[in-house]
């Protein structure tokens, strides 16, 4: 099965009425949301005013068949120390969480779908988005 992890730059963008997935998407069978996407997006809906509307998209987005929701494992924290090692070892420090979506995305055999420049400088990554090869 051919899997798609997106970010919560592109879960909110999905999210949205007005947006059109890329061509590139369809290549996909399925759609993950790591769960430390599902809390970055939670968390921000805490400070909005329609904060129930968007959970409730959420919730509905969450039980089409093709999403999966992808917990945090035991495998998940050994993909997480090696894309931290990788980083340390290039001098390219990102956001801690965007390490943990990234480490999702490797353990499942995933791409990424983000909008997030700095996930390129994770090379066993296959990063779908702007500044990508694909």
């Amino acid at each position: 099965m051919n899997r798609l992890v997106v970010d919560t730059n592109v879960l909110i963008n999905i999210l949205d009425k007005n947006y059109v997935p890329p061509k590139s998407f369809s290549q996909y069978d399925q759609l993950c949301v790591p769960a430390v996407v599902l809390g970055e997006y939670r968390a921000g809906l805490s400070n909005t005013r329609r904060g129930q509307v968007m959970l409730a998209k959420l919730l509905e987005y969450l039980r089409k068949i093709t999403v999966e929701v992808l917990p945090v494992t035991e495998r998940t924290a050994e993909m997480y120390a090696k894309v931290f090692q990788t980083l340390r070892a290039q001098g390219h420090p990102i956001p801690q969480n965007d390490m943990w979506i990234a480490a999702s995305a490797l353990e499942n055999g995933a791409d990424l779908a983000t909008t997030d420049g700095h996930f390129h400088f994770i090379p066993m990554l296959t990063v779908i988005g702007p500044g990508a090869d694909t």
